[in-house]
């Protein structure tokens, strides 16, 4: 059955500069294991993280995971070029099970010998491929010759700006797959309020995880709402759903602000990083202000 991976703390920080109060990782935490979330990101483990959850070290974990009730993977995300070897001590002395290696399609020698080497320290590893309709015949050839791509959980395919469609979705599995990898993974983004739906169109292919946020937290349009997700791949009772939002969901989502929005959708339409349509945005308003 595919797996849930709950990127809340790390994707939706995106959306509150990851100012995540402790209490609020911790009923994050719990809220997964309850709804039987196979994966959860703890956060970033970048070099220039700017704030607790930008670069989670091993020491800030070990007190907010005490209370792990499930057999849930931790797991946490480098980009490419904020990698930092002494960041990530052998896997064995390591709170975290695995990393998500995040990459640019120009970027992915980079990130495939990131991967090889984490993985080589004992972790489990996915390849994290960002905005994935910027990958060219050129990019395929080269994950085409890795020849230790087995050394992967899974390949991950990003729709960062979410420009992709239900149609879309078979066609890049099916490149992939020719590429040699069988457990493929996508995340998205709902900058069109095509998340579900393409998640969705990714289970029909036999996608082996995918990706979701509490209320679809994040950047712009947001992500994939997880109580969703939970919701059509989990057998619970009524109760335990309103519990689980109200107790657990709404309270986060009360505090930020994130969703439908005409920048994301400009963003997903041109296929353009949302902080440029948002700093537009922006620069109208003030405009308009002043007149």
């Amino acid at each position: 059955m595919v797996k849930i991976l709950d990127c809340t703390i790390r994707d939706g920080g995106y959306a509150n500069d990851w100012k995540f109060s402790d209490q609020c990782f911790v009923q994050t935490f719990i809220a997964a294991q309850k709804s039987g979330v196979d994966y959860f990101e703890a956060g970033y483990r970048n070099k220039q993280g700017k704030t607790r959850y930008n670069s989670i070290p091993d020491q800030d974990l070990e007190p907010l995971i005490e209370n792990k009730i499930s057999d849930i993977k931790l797991f946490v995300m480098v980009n490419d070029l904020e990698y930092e070897p002494l960041l990530f001590p052998a896997a064995e002395k390591s709170l975290v099970d695995g990393v998500r290696v995040a990459c640019h399609a120009d970027q992915l020698k980079i990130g495939i010998s990131i991967a090889q080497e984490l993985f080589d320290k004992g972790y489990e590893v996915f390849l994290n491929i960002m905005n994935i309709p910027q990958i060219s015949s050129e990019h395929f050839n080269i994950l085409e010759k890795w020849e230790r791509k087995d050394i992967l959980i899974s390949v991950c395919l990003a729709d960062s700006y979410g420009v992709l469609y239900p149609k879309d979705i078979p066609q890049y599995f099916a490149k992939f797959r020719n590429a040699g990898f069988e457990n493929i993974s996508l995340h998205t983004h709902n900058n069109l309020q095509m998340a579900f739906a393409n998640t969705l169109a990714a289970i029909d292919c036999g996608a082996y995880c995918v990706d979701g946020t509490v209320y679809g937290m994040g950047r712009g349009g947001g992500n994939l709402p997880l109580e969703l997700i939970i919701g059509y791949l989990k057998e619970h009772s009524p109760e335990f759903y309103i519990d689980l939002i109200e107790k657990y969901y709404l309270p986060i989502y009360k505090e930020h602000d994130w969703g439908y929005s005409i920048p994301a959708l400009i963003s997903a339409l041109k296929n353009i990083h949302p902080n440029t349509t948002h700093d537009m945005h922006t620069g109208f308003l003030e405009m308009w202000n002043m007149l």
